[in-house]
């Protein structure tokens, strides 16, 4: 600490010093949060809600579920031969991540799990969640907000 009879050029350089302190913690931030595969999807909706479209997802495919362990977010059905595994991981930003993802890169594996994507981006679609959600237009990176509600969702 200063003394209170400090001279006014010593007060000038610790307050410089603690400016640029707090401008260098003000600058630390952790990484960036990695860009989701293109298997993955994020979802903004409750645990409970997001597990259970994935699971409806993969029942819409009519595979058999094998493993359904919420605890863990981890789901596993099968279909024709075929494994796919559903996991729910949550990020540091508040949302859940839902992967897909095929035992084997076969070219039915991945037309199974293209197929479930394809039924969870429906049932993600459909929740009402922040004034609706809307067609991704065909795109891979599902619903998009609408941004006038849901009574003008097209």
């Amino acid at each position: 600490m200063m003394k209170p009879g400090a001279s006014p050029p010593l007060r000038a350089a610790v307050t410089v010093v603690l400016l640029l302190a707090l401008a260098a913690l003000a600058g630390c931030s952790s990484s960036p949060a990695s860009p989701a595969p293109a298997t993955a999807r994020d979802s903004l909706l409750s645990y409970d809600r997001t597990f259970d479209a994935a699971l409806g997802a993969m029942a819409d495919q009519k595979l058999v579920l094998s493993v359904q362990d919420r605890r863990n977010g981890r789901i596993v059905g099968t279909h024709e031969g075929e494994t796919l595994t559903a996991s729910l991981q949550s990020m540091r930003d508040g949302t859940l991540r839902v992967n897909f993802m095929p035992k084997d890169e076969s070219p039915a594996a991945v037309a199974l799990q293209q197929r479930v994507i394809g039924s969870y981006n429906a049932r993600m679609s459909n929740q009402s969640i922040l004034g609706g959600f809307k067609s991704g237009g065909g795109s891979d990176r599902g619903p998009t907000p609408c941004p006038a509600g849901p009574a003008f969702c097209n």
